[in-house]
């Protein structure tokens, strides 16, 4: 009995002692060069036994078998493959994958890699922010992902008009902005120097975990952070000089006297002072200036294994090409993240913006650049003899002419915009157990904006102010967002990938508006309101609560699942539409994992995606699902006695615009990855857009329209990118990238009560509208036919004669008027797109930036003042070659006393499309054993550049600039900026520019 015993004792032994000599613990550290990497992946291959790597990198494993395979896997790092061997001790270090593959892409409360994308996203990267010197993060974007079209302002400090695949509503067409996890009002402020990447999400399945602000699209920035190790410090500089790339044709005073005896005929000024007709005065000469622009950034960045941060500052002061116009920015950020212990981790963002801006004035309903071309070649610039010392057209001498002295109206007033904001978050994570981790995050946003206008008095003839006016207007807006969030990450069976998210957010926004007006009569020095001012207060609440959930699954990162459900409740709608819900889901196949592709020597990769989801847009439409009451309502009947009435009428059924979004899209890369190519379709259906019914005058109400849902549109297009990078090795390396993208919209249907839309007046006549069938906000009038010659039946035109212009009878019955308008142009392009060309040549390089859209059209206003021959301001050499009976063969037409010429018709419509060089920079780097040389080492980065900017134009546009972007201003009846888009008032042009800078790290 005891021998058997002892045999069981003997033989338990040994197999304990087996198991402990081929199953063991294996613990470690992961990094990569900048140190512990918090968040990988730890699997024995082949098994489901792994691990997750803490916030000091530090992993451990039970029952690892000797000879086991250890996989570390980490987004954006190459994949690492260790052989246990016995150690019970295995450290690694992981490499950046530099794969585009592999890239690390932000979305919505995440990130992940672009191989296991499924969605539509453009992404770019702070290496290709820097290549291009801009002052906002809007403009780093344009030309740079298909689809997204982005309209600069010449204007110094004005934000770029944004688009992403097209225009949609009627109203706020602006996509979202998240910036570092928190939503912000606008991105203008932000310093592009201190962004780390942009991703544009532009599909549901991307989108939706944004829900009902998110059919425009979403732009995540997200700012750069520390890293552990070595304090870095950057320094870059540039300065800059700018001017206007082209001037229009203009009349000078010989030329206006040519124009004037042959018109309206010579003001009485020839006779009674004709000498001071000869003075010859260039207006553009007189406002546009060759303008300085510096900017200067300095960044300091590192940290340890337990804390890292990263410290900039920034500063720019642009003038304007335009004179008094300008814009001066100062930043500053702070983002910083500290470890405690082994699972908790808390952090902060913090940026402070102070901006001021010198605006364009603009007076009568009329631009500065319009007053400009109207002003007359033989008027003084400046006369002493006038109040405020400026010259100007007298209207007993002077014909009644009224153009306001440009330079008078741009100097002799104060109009500025200061601008501060304040945006940050704290957060603070707790891993509670491997891959699960719960996230509470308080953001904010404090923006202050006020502009301030001072008038003074002045007299220089047909127009003149007997008493300063002054106009102040101070905005409030604060923001606070809460977000509790817990994601699990796993890997089961090693093929099985699987992130859960779930997330309750609250957000909270309150805005308050006061604006204050007077005139002062007592000085012109003291630019103060001292009482009587007329005063307008506005105080706005808005607030949304969210709960939001998200599945992303992969088999074996070769079949791709994400699937998301957000519910939203808005404060905008009423009782029974506060909620909402927004799903999305999105499939990939990575067909270049399979077998038959696998080992394929061309193809690197091939993924098949589609999309479909729905995302949502609350119009920034405040308490319009009730009626408020006003005391400044004017009662006719009763004459014109003010009292109190309701403001509108309330619309309880109001409730969000809901976008059904399609997506389908094709990624391949071929040759290891150095030439890929993706495409994109997609299907936006927009249904109960809100649209402004009008209000019957007779029912006294105090506002003109009653917001309602009602419509629907359709946007629909392609996207194409392709890119090859050639780097070889060797000395000379190059890549060229192509962006392509399409957008049509359409109004599939209107409200009932609603036939049309109109928008956009000019000289009290509607430009653009909005139909059923057509295409948003098209431009509307009536279609010419060439000139009357002598002869012809002028009949369907009782005015007309030889010389006018001749409209086409659309409908046939004899006569032309309104009823003939039809659709004679589009402002939205049909096509844009960005090529980009780079090189390095030892330590030299270059980029070349090209951008450009076709297949829209613009509405120039201008004509209407270069060749309308209405009143006798100056205007274009054109009208030199106005038909007269022995001058037929010209497209100007006569000089007439009716307006007929001048109705709003496809005269003034005119080829939008242009090309456009944006950049050419070409660079010089120091070698590293040369800056190994210089100050021990201490320096680890010296590169000059020289960039132009805009160096030409290919356009048939006439105007300034091609590049037209929508505008409230002296437009107060349109829509929304979007409206305006493509009717050029007199555009501030774009800069030429031309720029040395200087970039140093230490």
């Amino acid at each position: 009995m005891k021998e058997k015993l002892f045999k069981k004792l003997l033989f338990l032994s040994v197999f304990i002692l087996s198991i402990s000599m081929y199953s063991q613990n294996i613990t470690g550290t992961i990094s990569d060069s900048n140190g512990p990497l918090p968040g990988v992946n730890v699997i024995v291959k082949g098994t489901s036994n792994g691990s997750v790597t803490d916030f000091d990198g530090k992993y451990s494993l039970t029952n690892v078998g000797s000879d086991a395979v250890l996989v570390f896997s980490y987004v954006g790092y190459e994949t690492l493959e260790v052989t246990v061997g016995g150690k019970s001790i295995i450290d690694a270090v992981l490499v950046e994958d530099t794969s585009i593959l592999n890239e690390v892409v932000v979305v919505g409360y995440g990130k992940t890699s672009r191989r296991l994308v499924t969605g539509a996203i453009s992404s770019v990267k702070s290496e290709d922010i820097i290549k291009t010197p801009v002052t906002s993060a809007e403009q780093a974007l344009q030309g740079q992902a298909p689809g997204v079209t982005i309209i600069n302002g010449g204007s110094p400090g004005t934000a770029p008009q944004v688009q992403i695949r097209g225009l949609g509503t009627f109203g706020n067409s602006q996509p979202l902005y998240v910036v570092d996890g928190i939503v912000s009002g606008g991105i203008n402020e932000i310093n592009p120097n201190d962004i780390e990447s942009i991703d544009v999400l532009k599909d549901a399945s991307t989108a939706a975990i944004y829900g009902s602000r998110a059919s425009n699209g979403v732009v995540i920035i997200t700012t750069k952070r520390g890293k552990s190790g070595k304090t870095k410090v950057t320094f870059d500089s540039y300065f800059a000089t700018q001017s206007v790339p082209k001037t229009l044709d203009l009349l000078d005073s010989s030329q206006f006297r040519e124009y004037a005896e042959g018109t309206f005929g010579l003001p009485a000024r020839y006779t009674s002072d004709e000498a001071s007709t000869r003075l010859n005065t260039d207006w553009q000469d007189e406002v546009f200036q060759t303008a300085f622009t510096h900017n200067t950034n300095l960044g300091v960045s590192g940290g340890s294994d337990s804390a890292v941060f990263n410290i900039s500052a920034g500063y720019i002061d642009q003038e304007g090409i335009i004179i008094n116009t300008g814009f001066k920015r100062s930043s500053l950020r702070a983002n910083s993240e500290f470890k405690l212990g082994e699972k908790f981790k808390i952090g902060e963002t913090l940026a402070i913006a102070d901006s001021h801006m010198k605006n364009e004035e603009e007076n009568g309903d009329r631009t500065l650049v319009e007053h400009m071309i109207k002003s007359l070649p033989y008027t003084p610039v400046y006369n002493a003899d006038n109040l405020g010392g400026f010259g100007g057209a007298v209207p007993t001498t002077d014909s009644n002419a009224d153009p306001e002295n440009p330079v008078r109206l741009q100097t002799i007033s104060n109009n500025t915009t200061d601008i501060t904001k304040i945006l940050g978050s704290i957060y603070a994570s707790y891993e509670i157990l491997n891959g699960l981790e719960y996230k509470f995050q308080y953001g904010f946003e404090r923006t202050s904006l006020s502009t301030n206008i001072h008038r003074p008095s002045f007299n220089e003839g047909a127009n003149f102010r007997t008493a300063a006016e002054l106009d102040q207007k101070a905005n409030l807006f604060n923001s606070d967002t809460y977000t509790s969030s817990l994601t699990y990450s796993t890997v089961f069976n090693e093929v099985h990938n699987l992130d859960l998210l779930a997330v309750v957010e609250k957000f909270e926004t309150t805005a308050r508006n006061n604006q204050s007006k007077a005139s002062n009569p007592l000085t012109d020095a003291v630019p103060v309101i001292l009482g009587g001012a007329e005063v307008v207060n506005q105080f706005f609440e808005y607030g949304l609560i969210s709960y939001i959930g998200r599945v992303n699954y992969n088999y074996d990162n070769k079949y791709l699942l994400s699937a998301s459900l957000r519910r939203d409740g808005s404060s905008r709608f009423g009782k029974g539409n506060k909620w909402a819900n927004f799903p999305a889901v999105s499939l990939g196949w990575v067909l270049s994992e399979e077998d038959f592709l696998k080992d394929s020597n061309s193809i690197s990769n091939l993924k098949l995606r589609g999309s479909w989801g729905v995302t949502g847009n609350d119009g920034s439409v405040e308490y319009a699902f009730q009626s408020g009451v006003i005391s400044t309502y004017s009662y006719v009947d009763l004459g014109n006695a003010t009292g109190a009435s309701t403001f509108g009428l309330s619309n309880p059924d109001l409730k969000w615009e809901e976008a059904t979004m399609t997506n389908i899209g094709l990624d391949a890369g071929f040759l290891n990855n150095a030439l890929t190519v993706s495409f994109e379709y997609y299907n936006n259906d927009i249904e109960d857009v809100i649209v402004p019914i009008p209000n019957v005058a007779s029912e006294g109400l105090g506002e003109g329209f009653t917001q309602r849902n009602g419509a629907s549109t359709n946007t629909k297009g392609f996207e194409f990118n392709v890119g090859y990078n050639h780097n070889k090795g060797g000395d000379f390396s190059w890549s060229a990238n192509l962006n392509l993208g399409t957008s049509k919209n359409k109004a599939v249907s209107l409200n009932d009560q609603l036939p049309f839309v109109e928008s956009s007046t000019f000289e009290g006549q509607k430009l653009s509208r909005i139909t059923a069938g057509e295409s948003l906000f098209y431009f509307y009038g009536l279609q010419t036919d060439g000139l009357f010659q002598q002869g012809d039946d002028t009949s369907a035109q009782p005015n007309a004669a030889a010389g006018d212009i001749r409209f086409i009878d659309q409908n046939g019955d004899g006569v032309i008027n309104s009823a003939d308008n039809v659709k004679i142009g589009n402002p939205f392009p049909e096509l844009t797109y960005g090529l980009n060309l780079s090189a390095n040549y030892k330590n030299f390089d270059a980029t070349l930036f090209f951008s450009g859209v076709s297949g829209n059209d613009i509405y120039n206003t201008t004509l209407y003042d270069l060749e309308g021959m209405t009143r006798l301001f100056n205007a274009g050499t054109a009208v030199l070659n106005r038909w007269t009976p022995t001058n037929t063969n010209t497209t100007i037409p006569k000089f007439a006393t009716h307006s007929d010429n001048v109705v709003s018709s496809d005269r003034y419509i005119e080829d939008g499309s242009y090309a456009k060089l944006r950049n050419l920079t070409v660079g010089y780097s120091l070698s590293e054993s040369t800056l190994s040389s210089l100050a021990n080492g201490a320096i680890t980065k010296f590169r000059i550049y020289a960039t132009g900017q805009n160096l030409f134009t290919i356009t048939d546009y006439s105007g300034y600039d091609p590049e037209i972007g929508g505008s409230a201003t002296v437009n107060p009846d349109q829509q929304s900026p979007a409206a305006g888009v493509g009717i050029d008032r007199g555009v501030y042009p774009q800069p030429r520019s031309f720029i040395l800078g200087v970039q140093l790290a230490f």
